[in-house]
């Protein structure tokens, strides 16, 4: 007799468990669905925005490349420029020779 009420109360603590389960599952359904939408459109909204930035990145290495050679073409402009700057000095001094307004005597002595 114990064990038929044992039984009895194991089968119907499984049955309450059952239903129970059978009614959380059926009212959450329409849930699980909705957060596996939203899952998926976070998962769309994070690939679309992973493709922004990495888009975003080939732009700022772009402007960094570009960064490089103006300055490369800076320093090359400066080099040139003091290039320019000594070869017009020269060039002045030539000109200067050869109209005769400054001499370059090879002896000190006679310019005193």
């Amino acid at each position: 007799m114990i064990w038929i009420n044992f039984a009895i109360i194991v089968f119907s603590l499984i049955g309450l468990g059952i239903y129970g389960y059978l009614l959380f599952k059926n009212k959450m359904k329409p849930e699980f669905g909705r957060l596996n939408r939203l899952t998926e459109r976070f998962k769309i909204r994070a690939d679309v925005i992973g493709q922004q930035v990495n888009e975003i990145k080939g732009h700022v290495d772009a402007v960094n490349r570009s960064v490089t050679q103006i300055k490369e073409f800076g320093v090359n402009a400066k080099n040139e420029s003091i290039e320019l700057k000594q070869a017009a000095v020269e060039l002045t001094h030539e000109i200067k020779r050869t109209a005769g307004i400054e001499r370059s005597d090879v002896s000190t002595e006679s310019k005193i």
